[in-house]
């Protein structure tokens, strides 16, 4: 078991770093079009229709299948276990779109397959039920997936990217969502193992798609267990949360931005989860429980995340908690985090809404640790919390302003008009960084800037930039 866990995380390491490749550089290329055929050669003037024949049909030998311009209708699923990485690109990133009334892909118990440069959506309001879903197939798991730079928009009915029943070593990266369906997430990552989501864009933004605002949807990232023992596991676990940026709330306010157990089941739903580097922005004016909440589970490490701006929310740090037969949680450790509101109603919605800091009965976690934390209310006295208080649970605390940009009026969202996002750009990783680097970048006076607690830090930070011996507080080193 030992050799094969390296195994797949060499394959991965590899896979992220492999350089690009033109339509003529790798050792086997196909093609696919909307005006394909898959009774073709799949060459580059004879393509296929779909990549689910492309998957099929190519030999595994770390083939590249390049997916021309255009819309794919339909669902593709996608069951080959390649031992190669496989790699479905778009010639041109978010040109080639999938859109269905239901499912626009499913691999079900495939493996060492790259999606990137992809639009995954619902064609319409009648649509049903997830967009993308990764999953096992009978006792098979799917195992070694990679999506790359890929935008997940418009579910109408369910959540955008579904990981779930038996799937693991799977990665999503430098994507970008927003607007899933009524009551649902952007990822719900659900009984599965070995899952990293890294540099990726979570926010929302319903009128851009001509749809209403209505704030009923749910958390954009949630990690559970929901399904017990039906697929051998119980609880998901080692699960890395690094480097993501959350922003303009348009949800419930009963949900949060990231949420950590959720259903209330008998047991930790969630084990081994790490959440680091994280940039959450208090952008919007909607209300929010809280940026991040935990029900039922254990050993989950939140260090190095910055939570920034006004933020109206019942608890501005963390809602923890446990629902119907948790057990209680275990091992919480809050580290390193930047927690600045510049308006001074950190954790209140306004009105006669007291401020709160943290939310919870203290007696339902056991090892909760508050660590070497920043805290600023806008010169305000800093809140306490039922569950935690910074003023007497935090002995190394740090109040003082961090000197974060938070002029939001000048934020442009990352809305993608099928030609470039609206601030002109045409790459994921170009809206990533103008949005890290005004919002999330510390100044040299900072009190935040190298004095971090070594023993709780990455050895990166947002900008995937070594940290070294004197850590800053915060998701940026500066």
């Amino acid at each position: 078991m030992q050799f094969k866990l390296l195994l797949s995380l060499a394959c991965l390491l590899l896979a992220n770093f492999r350089p690009f490749l033109g339509p003529g550089d790798a050792p086997c290329n196909f093609w696919v079009a909307p005006d394909g055929d898959d009774g073709n050669a799949g060459s580059f003037i004879q393509p296929w229709a779909t990549i689910e024949h492309a998957a099929n049909s190519i030999p595994d030998f770390g083939c590249i299948v390049w997916v021309k311009d255009g819309i794919y209708e339909g669902s593709h699923r996608i069951t080959k276990r390649f031992t190669t990485f496989t790699w479905f690109k778009a010639i041109n990133p978010y040109k080639a779109v999938f859109q269905s009334t239901g499912l626009t892909l499913s691999i079900t118990g495939g493996s060492y397959i790259i999606m990137d440069g992809f639009v995954f959506q619902h064609r319409d309001s009648e649509a049903s039920p997830i967009v993308v879903q990764v999953s096992r197939r009978d006792d098979v798991w799917a195992e070694n997936i990679i999506f790359r730079n890929n935008i997940f928009r418009n579910s109408y009915n369910d959540d955008l990217l579904k990981i779930y029943n038996g799937a693991r070593f799977v990665t999503v990266e430098n994507n970008l969502f927003y607007n899933q369906g009524n009551a649902e997430q952007h990822m719900d990552v659900n009984s599965v193992t070995d899952i990293t989501i890294q540099d990726n864009i979570f926010f929302n933004d319903f009128e851009a798609s001509d749809r209403a605002q209505i704030n009923t949807t749910k958390h954009y990232i949630v990690i559970k267990d929901s399904n017990e023992k039906e697929d051998g596991l119980l609880g998901a676990e080692r699960i890395l949360v690094q480097r993501n940026i959350f922003l303009n709330w348009q949800g419930g306010p009963g949900e949060t931005f990231l949420q950590v157990g959720n259903d209330g089941k008998p047991y930790h739903e969630a084990e081994d989860v790490t959440i680091q580097n994280n940039l959450f922005l208090g952008n919007s004016p909607n209300p929010i429980v809280s940026a991040f909440g935990i029900s039922g589970a254990s050993n989950v490490r939140f260090v190095h995340n910055t939570i920034s701006g006004d933020l109206p929310s019942r608890a501005y740090a963390a809602r923890i908690v446990i629902k119907g037969l948790n057990p209680k949680n275990e091992n919480i450790l809050l580290c390193n985090n930047i927690w600045a509101d510049p308006t001074g109603s950190m954790g209140s919605i306004g009105g006669d809404d007291p401020n709160e800091f943290a939310d919870g009965d203290p007696s339902y976690t056991l090892g909760l640790v508050l660590k070497n934390n920043l805290y600023w209310n806008g010169g305000n006295k800093i809140p306490k919390g039922d569950l935690i208080s910074p003023l007497t649970d935090d002995p190394d605390r740090i109040i003082a302003d961090p000197g974060l940009d938070t002029d939001f009026s000048e934020l442009i969202l990352p809305v993608w008009n099928g030609s470039s996002f609206l601030d002109g750009s045409i790459q994921i990783r170009d809206e990533f960084l103008k949005i890290a680097r005004k919002f999330g970048s510390l100044p040299g006076y900072s009190s935040a800037f190298r004095n971090g607690d070594p023993s709780c830090s990455p050895n990166e930070d947002l900008f995937r930039l070594f940290r070294g011996p004197f850590p800053s507080i915060g998701a940026e080193q500066g």
